[in-house]
């Protein structure tokens, strides 16, 4: 069940935690957080007439996501319901601004983040300042603390390992597919066992193509992971990530 809140500025979807949502743990995992994020926003902006396929077919733009930034509070279970709320929440400088909460069964916010996308044409990959884009998406004044947005400091890293680009792993905009570097930092974390991840913050620097390999360099400071991905034309990927005890 989606809909719209009464003011026309929240966008709100029910969801069930799947199998295939989980770790072995039975966990959500961050990627299938960021699956629903865009998902939703997407289904959002089609309420005004600019989702996906719209920008893209009739105006020749499309948003691209440059930075996430989730906090979770409490471990979303498998076959658990949640309730999922989006909203746009204005510009800053060319970069458009969404946040998101998600509700337990009894209300109690569990994780929550916030986003900042670019549009850009999808050809000539050039990007456009809010002040050209035409459509109107209602703004939401409400806010999630998103501070963690802006530049991530990065300490000294170490390189650890090569990562290829697999088909699979590729979107319709035929580069790596945003949800999959949440999956490439939890795969490269220490050991998960009796554990889970409270923050994750990821800046999408330059995109990945099929068949490239991607360098992947890990710190870690003062109880955070940091990682940084290059690919051949330079920096491709930044994240920082904090991991808990399951039962925190």
């Amino acid at each position: 069940m989606a809909y719209m809140t009464k003011d026309n500025k929240k966008f709100v979807r029910q969801h069930e935690v799947a199998s295939y949502d989980c770790d072995k743990q039975q966990n959500i995992k961050v990627s299938a957080i960021q699956r629903w994020l865009q998902d939703n926003a997407d289904d959002h902006c089609s309420v005004f007439g600019c989702d996906y396929i719209t920008l893209k077919d009739k105006m020749d733009m499309v948003f691209v996501l440059v930075k996430t930034s989730i906090n979770i509070y409490e471990p979303l279970k498998l076959l658990k319901n949640y309730t999922f709320k989006t909203w746009h929440k204005g510009s800053k400088g060319v970069q458009f601004l969404r946040d998101f909460v998600i509700e337990n069964e009894h209300g109690i916010v569990v994780a929550e983040g916030g986003t900042s996308w670019v549009v850009v044409d999808p050809v000539l990959h050039k990007m456009k300042r809010p002040n050209e884009v035409t459509f109107v998406v209602p703004v939401c004044e409400e806010s999630v603390d998103t501070t963690r947005l802006e530049k991530m400091h990065m300490p000294e890293l170490d390189y650890i390992t090569d990562k290829k680009v697999m088909y699979t792993e590729i979107d319709s905009n035929q580069h790596l597919t945003n949800w999959v570097y949440a999956d490439i930092v939890t795969n490269y974390l220490p050991s998960m066992e009796g554990k889970r991840i409270a923050e994750m913050d990821i800046s999408y620097i330059s995109e990945a193509f099929e068949g490239e390999s991607i360098r992947i360099f890990r710190a870690q400071k003062d109880g955070v992971w940091y990682f940084r991905g290059e690919h051949p034309r330079g920096k491709c990927f930044e994240a920082r990530c904090r991991i808990v005890d399951s039962e925190h």
